[in-house]
């Protein structure tokens, strides 16, 4: 978790200073729109994170506490890989 040493506003609401920076986007965050999360390894080691709500809820980003998207969500975004590496293919 990074503190903002700055006076910036937050970027999600723009009201209130930021506090921290999100952990995945970097974004400054205020403490009214920052999403803490604990991250475990190790023998019992445990780092504090700090997302905005996108980052935290994508799985790509925070993947001890994102969400998996839906069956047919996933299915779809697999084919659209498939169909650019296609495309890239030499």
């Amino acid at each position: 978790m990074r503190i903002v040493k700055t006076k910036i506003k937050c970027s999600v609401c723009g009201k209130n200073d930021a506090v921290v920076y999100c952990d995945g986007c970097d974004a400054p965050l205020c403490g009214n729109c920052r999403k803490f999360d604990l991250w475990g390894y190790g023998c019992g080691h445990v780092d504090t994170k700090a997302f905005c709500l996108s980052c935290a809820e994508d799985i790509e980003v925070n993947p001890w506490g994102g969400k998996r998207p839906a069956a047919e969500t996933a299915e779809r975004t697999v084919q659209e890989s498939m169909r650019v590496q296609i495309k890239e293919a030499p």
